[in-house]
């Protein structure tokens, strides 16, 4: 297997490639879709997979179907989740960044404005099983809390997991349609496989699931 990395858009979103014997899966395009077009130039790439809907995590689909004629795939209970958003930046004009909302519109309010073009929402429904990229098996794993539909991705050993599990704990439930207690119960399901898979999720570094496991009755207690 081989894993790429490309960060990108206002929230530095990993837009990770999971590739093998010259096939390859595309995880959350962000945004950028040249820069994930260049990282692919050797690749054939056969599908796009959102881990969830949230604008961060899809900006660049509409340009990456248009040069791969290729599916997007989300879990069915995410169909809720670009409405939301696409509802959001009609009424406020920017996307909603949850924390960072504040600081990015103060910094530079362009930053948060909509693209000329946007994703039409179109998905093939993906559901808890086994994914084939080229020779690999990967699994797709639901796991709902800071979307409906979230999911996490794991093929030999690395878990790709939106933002579900982050260094230091899960990924944020303040916004609508999310909700705390579901998402500690994804997590501990992560947390439940061998300590030595590396766990990259959908913003920052890397980590193991040794390394986090130990923390989860602290993230219980602070409620976040």
């Amino acid at each position: 297997m081989n894993l790429r990395r490309v960060v990108v858009g206002a929230l530095e979103t990993n837009c990770w490639i999971v590739s093998a014997g010259g096939e390859a899966l595309v995880v959350d395009p962000g945004d950028r879709p040249e820069r994930i077009l260049a990282a692919t130039a050797d690749l054939r790439v056969t599908a796009i997979l959102l881990t969830h809907a949230h604008f961060d995590h899809v900006l660049a689909v509409p340009a990456l179907v248009d040069a791969w004629r290729v599916p997007v795939l989300a879990h069915p209970a995410e169909s809720p989740v670009w409405p939301h958003e696409l509802a959001t930046v009609r009424r406020d004009g920017h996307w909603d960044a949850g924390t960072a909302t504040t600081e990015l519109l103060a910094r530079d309010p362009a930053r948060l404005a909509p693209p000329d073009r946007l994703w039409d929402g179109a998905f093939t429904p993906v559901h808890e099983g086994v994914l084939p990229i080229g020779p690999l098996t990967a699994h797709v794993l639901h796991t709902p809390g800071h979307t409906p539909g979230g999911i996490s991705l794991l093929v030999d050993g690395h878990l790709l997991s939106g933002d579900t599990l982050f260094p230091g704990g899960p990924g944020l439930t303040g916004p609508p349609l999310s909700d705390f207690a579901t998402i500690v119960g994804s997590v501990r399901t992560l947390l439940a496989l061998p300590g030595d898979t590396r766990i990259h999720p959908g913003h920052g570094r890397d980590t193991t699931v040794a390394a986090e496991r130990p923390q989860l009755p602290g993230w219980i207690s602070r409620g976040w």
